[in-house]
């Protein structure tokens, strides 16, 4: 076939390229002297964590007794203690390039099934920015920009920028350095104050716009949060959602670590599990802008149809809701030549709806990531929802089928900041009562951290 022409030389080129470089430069390594393999078993597709990484990232992304403490002074004294820093330190960069990328979407059974789509290159799939690491002796922000091409053509044209990640956090060492007490604000999902992007891929739910939490990290055996939040589509406190993670850590080292979670969170401002939320408008903050309305569709197709004209629901129409997930965290480091990390996730939900409706959802996850040498590593994980229904108004109990969802991928790390991925996966669509044909991509791209 014509693609393996490109394929092969492409994968021959990051297999047989020169002697990989030992060091890196992003922003943490400039600032504390740790190698990305001390916080991360790997950082690629997505950064998980060590034992180390995990503390590191609950302190605040901060290394007490061992980064510089920096003495204000007022401007134009000549104490010495006045100190100009430049930004530099604290920025990081990451870019992604997709060399070749295939895909089959997802297909009702009562139609002909669609041809795969053509192979295609992306060469600016994104582009991102983080300004990262303490502000104070106390204070710590992780904050990271992303710019993705959303314009045809050929050029290096970019969407606007989005906020995509912001975690700000003040901690405390009181006692030895086993203890941590913070609070801060975070926008991303419960657990990855905790953990970084890197989970079982469970179907959770669990995710938040915007959330104030406080946190504490107990004799290296012990974690917590406590977290409310205004909403998953707003920022106003008329209505929250709260809830927590209760870890605890029976295995604390890089040569091995055991996290054993629980995650839950309740409240009557949740976006409902069968649906999506999304905005239209133009922000009033912008040149022109009007405001933002948010907006619904289905996330599950026909949910929308039971409702007899009413549409999608809205998380005005949730009433009680609590979603659940236990995560067994296991990995280890350099156990001769050989890494490791995983993450297994069950997650267990149920919410109403203001028309009486309901929907229960059980849903089991694991992923695993096995490095040699940190250098070639293979990646798999699999998920499926065990129970998923919906409960109409009229009291009809509507199945939702699903499939068993599968990704597999091999890294070749040619440097600590330089890597080639080949991932693989399948897709599926959820409908009411009917198992869609599933769909499946593969890509081919280089990641590279400065």
């Amino acid at each position: 076939m014509r693609w393996l022409k490109v394929a092969v030389p492409l994968v021959a080129l990051g297999v047989f390229a020169a002697e990989a470089a030992n060091a890196n430069v992003p922003s943490f390594v400039r600032q504390t002297g740790l190698t990305c393999n001390q916080c991360h078993m790997t950082w690629t597709p997505n950064p998980d964590m060590t034992f180390t990484g995990t503390k590191f990232r609950l302190n605040g992304y901060r290394t007490p007794w061992v980064a510089e403490k920096i003495e204000a002074g007022e401007e134009g004294a000549l104490n010495g203690r006045r100190l100009v820093l430049s930004v530099t330190g604290y920025l990081s960069f990451h870019m992604r390039s997709l060399l070749l990328t295939q895909s089959k979407p997802n297909s009702n059974p009562a139609s002909a099934e669609p041809r795969a789509n053509a192979v295609t290159t992306q060469p600016f799939q994104s582009l991102a920015w983080d300004f990262t690491g303490p502000i104070t002796e106390n204070v710590g922000i992780w904050t990271e920009w992303y710019s993705t091409q959303t314009t045809t053509g050929t050029g290096n044209r970019y969407g606007l920028v989005d906020n995509d990640e912001y975690d700000v956090k003040m901690t405390f060492n009181p006692g030895d350095g086993g203890n941590i007490i913070g609070f801060g604000i975070n926008n991303q999902p419960l657990t990855s104050p905790f953990f970084g992007a890197f989970g079982s891929g469970v179907a959770s739910n669990l995710g938040t716009v915007v959330h104030l939490e406080t946190h504490a990290w107990i004799k290296d055996r012990v974690a917590l949060t406590f977290m409310v939040a205004p909403g998953q589509d707003n920022y106003d406190y008329r209505r929250m959602i709260y809830g927590g993670t209760l870890a605890l850590l029976p295995m604390n080292t890089d040569a091995m670590w055991l996290m054993l979670t629980v995650t839950g969170i309740a409240g009557n401002d949740l976006v409902p599990m069968i649906s999506s939320s999304g905005f239209t408008g133009v922000p009033s903050g912008r040149l022109g802008g009007t405001g933002q309305t948010v907006t619904y569709s289905d996330a599950v197709r026909g949910v929308s149809a039971t409702r007899g004209g009413l549409g999608s629901y809205s998380a005005a129409n949730t009433g009680d809701g609590t979603r659940v997930m236990a995560d067994i965290r296991f990995g280890f480091l350099d156990k001769g030549s050989w890494s490791a990390n995983s993450a297994t996730g069950f997650s267990f939900q149920n919410e109403t709806y203001s028309d009486g409706a309901t929907t229960k959802l059980m849903a089991f996850a694991t992923s695993w990531r096995i490095f040699y040498e940190r250098t070639y590593g293979l990646l798999f994980n699999v998920s499926k929802r065990l129970t998923y229904e919906f409960t109409d108004v009229n009291g009809i109990v509507h199945d939702i089928p699903d499939d068993l969802g599968f990704g597999a991928g091999f890294v070749f790390r040619q440097a600590m900041n330089f890597a080639w991925e080949l991932q693989v996966a399948n897709s599926q669509t959820v409908v009411l009562d009917q198992n869609w044909r599933n769909g499946w991509s593969w890509n081919l791209r280089w990641h590279f951290l400065y």
